[in-house]
């Protein structure tokens, strides 16, 4: 996690902790001095602008500190002659399938074969006639 990360977490808390404790002071501030009509009641209790903004900001603060924190990745040749142990936050190449599985292409075969080919479809209305068919000679052998 980079320092401007870091940064950005810690300002959203102090920010948010902040919103937090004015929406706590607001409410009971309400709370000791009740509003006396019904019509000024709904304005009063509605959260001031300022703590929504602050809330938003805050918000806005965090999301930019997440999307700082992403370390940048670093990819690792298949073939590692300097004896490196690879590690968490460091990636292998892609590499594509075709080069993979060269060998498989030239015989004939295809790796993923099981998803791509379906089996033949059975014909249902011939396999019908055939059971019945067999039906009907074991009840003339059994009669």
């Amino acid at each position: 996690m980079s320092l401007t990360s870091k940064l950005f977490y810690a300002v959203s808390a102090l920010v948010l902790f902040h919103s937090g404790f004015s929406s706590y002071e607001f409410h009971h501030l309400l709370k000791l001095n009740p509003p006396h009509n019904a019509q000024s009641a709904s304005v009063i209790t509605d959260l001031p602008k300022d703590i929504k903004y602050e809330v938003y900001v805050g918000l806005l603060l965090f999301i930019l500190g997440v999307f700082t924190s992403f370390e940048k990745l670093q990819y690792l040749p298949i073939e590692n002659n300097d004896g490196m142990i690879i590690s968490q936050g460091n990636y292998l190449k892609e590499i594509a399938l075709n080069k993979a599985t060269n060998v498989n292409n030239l015989v004939g075969s295809n790796p993923n074969g099981e998803v791509i080919f379906s089996p033949s479809f059975v014909d249902v209305h011939a396999k019908r006639k055939i059971t019945r068919e067999w039906a009907s000679n074991n009840e003339k052998k059994e009669k």
